[in-house]
């Protein structure tokens, strides 16, 4: 046992755990969604942004461990393809999770406001704008592709970078999918 394999394991463990918040974050937009009051509305809109926090550790976790182990391994990190990948994704996922904090920020202070006014009138119906409901998937089109750039190592910035790019659009596709227009929400 060395603390190149012990790092390799965080790095790892700290996917799992990105992975883990995901799936609670998903939860949590669709319990919001489906709340009938405004007080479940800000007990799962809390959820959703106090689960979210950890998404800006593992970013840190992952940077902080992906560079020990290139400092190990000796690989010379802007020019080799994964690795700029792998920064390229950190930095986009950092970004959208900015901006995805500030519009949940906004969102907490207006169901607060509603609530203590009255609890327990109904929630309101709420439609994100179309980036915010298109961020989730298209983070997560962005992870999955950095982790097949670190799992398959192209050497070349332009490829590694087009796999990035791939998973953006894709992400983007399946958020479109998803996605029903205005109209349909209107009378469901």
């Amino acid at each position: 046992m060395d603390i190149y394999h012990i790092t390799l394991f965080v790095h790892i463990m700290t996917l799992v755990v990105a992975a883990a918040v995901t799936a609670i974050t998903k939860l949590a937009v669709a319990r919001r969604a489906r709340a009938r009051t405004v007080a479940e509305v800000l007990d799962w809109h809390n959820v959703l942004t106090s689960t979210a926090k950890l998404f800006p550790v593992c970013l840190v976790v992952f940077v902080v461990s992906g560079a020990y182990m290139m400092s190990v391994t000796h690989i010379a990190p802007w020019s080799t393809g994964f690795i700029v990948a792998g920064l390229a994704g950190v930095g986009l996922l950092l970004v959208s999770g900015i901006y995805l904090a500030l519009k949940g920020k906004a969102l907490g202070q207006v169901l607060e406001a509603m609530a203590k006014q009255n609890p327990n009138q109904p929630a309101p119906r709420l439609v994100p704008p179309r980036l915010v409901a298109a961020l989730p998937m298209i983070n997560t089109g962005i992870a999955l592709s950095v982790a097949f750039d670190m799992v398959t190592k192209p050497d070349s910035v332009g490829v590694a970078l087009a796999i990035v790019a791939l998973g953006i659009l894709l992400g983007a596709a399946g958020s479109l999918r998803h996605a029903a227009p205005a109209s349909e929400k209107a009378e469901a």
